[in-house]
This record gives C-alpha cells, structure tokens and sequence, in this order.
C-alpha cells in the first residue's frame, strides 16, 4: 500500500471550491475532489492543533489520550501505539512536518522525519508550503518503488495570513477605510491586542476592514492548494498515483468574525470544527459525496483496516461505513486553549442538533449551554436553548452519560485543564501588559522630547 497523509491546517471546508465556496482558492483540490470521495459532514475530533494531530495518530479522543489543549503537562504514554508505529510494521514511513517542536511524541515512529524548521525552532508554524514540498517530493521520488506513508502537513492557512505577492488577488478595497466598521467589535475586545503582534507583521495594524483579512487567508488557502497539485503532479511523474491513496483533511478550521470569534480557533462552532475530508484511491474509492457525520480518527481506522493491520483499542470507524449509508448518528469535539467546551452533534428525527455546553468561558460572553439546529441553521444563528428546553435538558443529560462512560471515573481532561488554567489566558495578558508598555514608553517619549 503507498498512502499520502495531506493535512492542510487551519483550513475551513466551507472555504474550498468543492464545499461551495464561491472564491477561486482551490482549483488542485477542487479537481482532485471530482476523483475522490468527498466526506461533507467531517467533524474534527479535538481542537485546535495539537489535540488534533494527537487524536489522528492515537485514533482515540483526547478524553482518552489525555491531550485536549497545548498545555506543557499533557502528553501520550509511550505505551500508547500511534498510527505511524504501527504502519511501519507494513511499510517505509515518513514525515514533512514540524510538529515535533510542539510535542516530542508526534515524531515517534516515523522511519523519516523531516523537519524544515529544525535550525530555527520559533518558525514551527511559519515554514511555507514551498519548504514543505522540497523535502515531500523528493522523498517520494526515492520511495516511489516501496510500500510508503507520508505524512505531509502545510501550515500557510495559519495566523500570519501573510501570503506571496501573486496570492493576494481576492480584495480590491481599501483596507484601511476608516468608514468600514467591520472590524470594531473585535478592536474593542482585550484579543485585538494579542492580534496585533502578527497584524503588524502584515503591515495592517491599521486594517478597519474584515474581508481584507480574510481574503489574506483565502489567499494563503490558494498558496497552500498549488502545493498540493503539486504533489500530485510528483505521483503522476513518477507512475504511481492510481496505486496511491491520497487523503487530505485538516486538523480544524477557523473563526473569521463569526460568533465573536477572529482569526483564530478557539471555539466549537462549525467554523472551527467542520474540515474537509476527501479521499482519492482509484478502485478502492467511489468518485462520490458523502453525506453523513465522520470524524478525524475515523482516518487512523480506515488506513489501519486497509493496511492489514488490527486495531485493538480505537474511538475511530471504518469511512466505508459512511460510504455505504451508515455514518456515525453522532459525534462529538472539544477545546481547551481559548475557551474550555465541549460539543455534541446529533442526527435525530430528521435535524441535525448541536449542543455546546461551555465550562471555561474565558473572555467571550458565551451562554453555560447553546443549542442549534444545523439542518436549518448551519451558520449556527438562533440559539434554542431558552425556547427548546426540554430538547436542551435532553441531549445535554446524554452528553454527560456519555462523558461518564467514557471517563469510567477518571478526571476529565477537560475540566484538569480549567484548572490549570487555559493557556491562552497568559498569552493574552502578556499581550496587553506588552500594549500597555510600549504605549507608556511612547507617551514618555512625548513628554520628554525637547520643544
């Protein structure tokens, strides 16, 4: 088996071509998804990045790895087998990723690991797409002839959106107009403050314009889609790409303003947790879309049950359950970086509900307890939490059944990291204590200079 692991990060569905989106920010990925089977309800297990990657190679969810923030005290027993390990059993395996800068374990296993920011730790999520390529490609050239799996992860969707030149086509206006409002509400939150570090490096500290950020990410999106043909143009050369399977997904996507939320993954909203999931392997594979709720560790499964290989602890399904019309009824998510929730997704009786219940608010005003219907409100606008309380009271008991039974007793790592403290907290402190200084300095400056 040869297998191509594409993990684009920071990436909403709802921002490629094949998901509708109306901007030309895919074109590689979009004509991929006409050969693959494309998943529409792909849910990440956790987010954001770190209990993401963790969740994928585990095949369990944080609640049972241990890992659901980037929190220094979480890590993965090294008992605990992870999908690289145990696909080297089968196969030459390898890596393009800087992971490991973050968290030791996420290098474990790989035969090849190739880390293109190894000399400068502090480019862990800056590395571009053209870096990543000039280790995957030629790994590929050399491994051509084996069994393989490759792991390759582009980060350019992430914080700075600072794009090449040639990608910066999707805005016209004037960033800075000081009669657009749009970005007020987040300029009035103490977040704008952590913003402003990576607003400067862009140049756009001044930026009063929303859609001009946004079309900085779609522009890094598109960055990342060239990348990836790419890729797939190596696997044509050299012979290989209809006995290769290729999946590309992403570890979670990203709040653009929607819910309060900017710029960032801090939520469980469908803008944070809804990622693409399309997978191409000819004759294994149907050219199809999917409707029905997977998740990520659904991945980890699917490639283990291709590979031959036994799976003996997993909260992951086989794909081909949901390709065959019986995907998961229900599924859940969690954060604990900018806020501490948790959220369960359930089809029941023709709707789509989702339930958030929030144990650490953190600086967003969010009610204790959100309830949506995605089947008529997928932009989750009308909160039926007041008005469907009896639905509420319902799937929120089941949500904590659920939790019982996954716990078996053991303390949620949840709510361990709430009382730690969220990471993000301090970094958000530290950005304001920096704004607060910088701007007596300035204030000083003017005093003291002379007349």
């Amino acid at each position: 088996m040869k297998a191509v692991l594409v993990v684009m990060d920071t990436l909403r569905a709802d921002h490629l071509g094949c998901y509708g989106y109306g901007r030309n920010t895919s074109p590689a990925v979009d004509a991929f998804s006409k050969e693959s089977t494309v998943f529409e309800d792909a849910v990440a297990t956790d987010v954001p990045t770190q209990p993401s990657f963790t969740a994928l190679m585990t095949g369990l969810r944080g609640i049972h790895n241990g890992v659901v923030s980037h929190h220094p005290a979480e890590t993965v027993d090294d008992s605990l087998p992870l999908l690289q390990e145990r696909l080297g059993e089968k196969m030459v395996t390898g890596a393009v990723s800087t992971l490991y800068i973050m968290k030791k374990y996420f290098a474990r296993g790989f035969h090849y690991y190739m880390n293109p920011a190894a000399a400068n730790p502090s480019r862990v999520q800056r590395v571009q797409a053209e870096e990543i390529n000039s280790f995957a490609i030629p790994w590929l050239k050399q491994h051509a002839g084996q069994d393989f799996f490759l792991f390759v992860h582009y980060w350019d969707a992430h914080t700075p959106y600072l794009p090449p030149e040639r990608y910066r086509t999707f805005y016209n206006g004037k960033y800075n107009d000081p009669g657009n409002h749009s970005l007020d509400p987040f300029k009035r939150s103490q977040l704008w403050y952590h913003a402003l570090s990576w607003l400067r490096e862009i140049g756009a500290d001044d930026v009063t314009d929303l859609d001009y950020v946004v079309s900085l990410y779609d522009g890094e999106i598109r960055h990342a889609d060239d990348a990836f043909g790419q890729l797939l143009e190596t696997l044509e050369e050299l012979g290989i790409s209809q006995e290769t399977m290729v999946i590309l997904t992403a570890d979670h996507g990203e709040s653009l303003g929607e819910h309060g939320f900017y710029f960032d993954h801090g939520d469980v909203y469908q803008t944070t947790i809804r990622v693409p999931l399309v997978i191409r392997w000819p004759g294994r594979f149907p050219r199809k879309r999917v409707r029905g709720l997977v998740q990520g560790l659904d991945i980890t499964k699917t490639v283990l049950d291709l590979a031959g290989l036994p799976v003996q602890r997993t909260d992951g399904k086989s794909l081909f359950e949901a390709i065959d019309g019986k995907p998961r009824n229900r599924v859940f998510s969690n954060q604990a970086l900018w806020t501490a929730k948790r959220t369960m997704i359930k089809d029941q009786e023709g709707h789509r509900y989702k339930l958030i219940v929030t144990r650490d608010p953190s600086f967003w005003p969010t009610p204790p307890v959100e309830l949506y219907d995605l089947s008529r409100d997928p932009r989750e606008e009308v909160d039926l939490a007041d008005s469907q309380r009896d639905l509420r009271d319902q799937l929120e008991l089941e949500l904590r059944h659920w939790e019982e039974e996954q716990l078996m007793g053991k303390v949620d790592p949840l709510m361990r990291i709430t009382d730690l403290g969220l990471p993000s907290k301090a970094w958000v402190e530290s950005a304001l204590k920096n704004y607060k200084n910088a701007a007596y300095e300035q204030q000083r400056n003017l005093i003291d200079a002379p007349r």
